[in-house]
């Protein structure tokens, strides 16, 4: 998804038949303006106020990983102002949760990424729980996920943290940038015409990372003595390598609550695929997986692990529910400021 392709020509021309816009990639947002690449050019990009005021929320601003149509961009580059957004690209993904705090509000992470990294090291990082939500984002947001356990040179039991990983989800990596072991994978994950994302909490390695699959110069913490890492990643910027695709750091996220799109999607089919092999074999469609006759899950799978679901579908569904609360207010709320003000007469 990273490179330019005929589908994204295609787009293109559909929303400028006269090809009088220039496309470039977003790869970095800072307080509004973003910044963007070209064919091995960088400028700076921003929505007209506007489209901007025009936006019913986040979802309809640029992402870092759009594919976006700007005019001016010769200006741009040669450093006379920003470019500015004439359209977005229909995204192939996208990454979104709820924004931190706020119980209605999306915030879209990235767009048109092919491979999520969630990153997670082999010490007291290593939370199921956590991995579980981050695997859950990412596929509501099409995104194929894969597990990285880094800092093995560091873990007593490395057998044992991968193991951990694994009865989250299948695909796991084991990753130390000291000794190399799963470098030569997590890169064989990116590549030509792909982008990968890097997520997990701060400290765990991702800009160490990048550093070592990439040979850029992110800024990196060193361990603390409680095993934590130190945060150094303060905003999410794609960096684009040729013949390596693009990759994506993100800042460490304290919050991570998953932003429903569509209601009526199975929570299990998100993050828990033991639970959703096992499911089918259930005597009721409609099995939850706590007293109903006929249920194969509860028997099967650890109890842990089965409470780790419960709790993450119960969290999906109320904020399906809150969602769709807030959409009925601030429908009522504009439907009242339609309505023309009463007569004196």
């Amino acid at each position: 998804m990273s490179s330019w392709d005929a589908r994204w020509d295609q787009a293109r021309a559909e929303l400028d038949p006269a090809g009088a816009l220039a496309p470039v990639r977003v790869a970095a947002e800072h307080r509004g303006a973003y910044r963007a690449t070209a064919a091995g050019e960088v400028g700076w990009i921003e929505l007209s106020g506007k489209a901007f005021h025009e936006a019913g929320d986040k979802r309809a601003l640029p992402a870092v990983g759009d594919w976006v149509l700007v005019e001016g961009w010769p200006e741009a580059v040669a450093g006379r102002g920003a470019a500015v957004v004439r359209a977005i690209l229909p995204r192939r993904s996208l990454l979104v949760r709820r924004a931190a705090g706020l119980a209605t509000a999306p915030q879209p992470l990235a767009a048109n990424v092919d491979v999520g990294i969630v990153m997670t090291s082999a010490n007291t990082d290593l939370v199921p729980a956590r991995l579980d939500r981050y695997v859950g984002l990412l596929r509501d947001g099409g995104i194929e996920p894969v597990i990285a356990v880094s800092k093995l040179d560091l873990a007593a039991d490395p057998g044992a943290a991968l193991a951990a990983a694994r009865a989250v989800h299948p695909r796991v990596v084991g990753v130390s940038v000291v000794t190399g072991v799963g470098l030569d994978e997590i890169r064989a994950l990116g590549g030509a015409g792909r982008t990968a994302i890097v997520l997990g909490s701060s400290g765990v390695g991702k800009s160490s990372l990048l550093n070592a699959l990439l040979g850029t110069a992110l800024e990196t913490g060193a361990i603390r003595d409680d095993e934590r890492g130190r945060h150094t990643t303060t905003h999410r910027e794609l960096f684009e390598v040729p013949g390596d695709g693009a990759w994506i750091d993100t800042p460490g996220m304290r919050e991570l609550a998953q932003w429903i799109e569509d209601e009526a999607r199975p929570e299990e089919e998100q993050a828990f695929d033991d639970v959703a092999e096992l499911a089918a074999q259930c005597r009721f469609r409609d099995c939850r997986h706590h007293e109903e006759p006929g249920c194969a899950v509860r028997g099967a799978v650890a109890p842990e692990r089965l409470a780790s679901f419960h709790k993450l579908a119960d969290e999906r569904r109320a904020a399906a529910a809150r969602q769709a609360s807030a959409r009925k207010i601030a429908e009522t709320r504009k439907a009242r400021a339609k309505k023309p003000p009463p007569s004196d007469r």
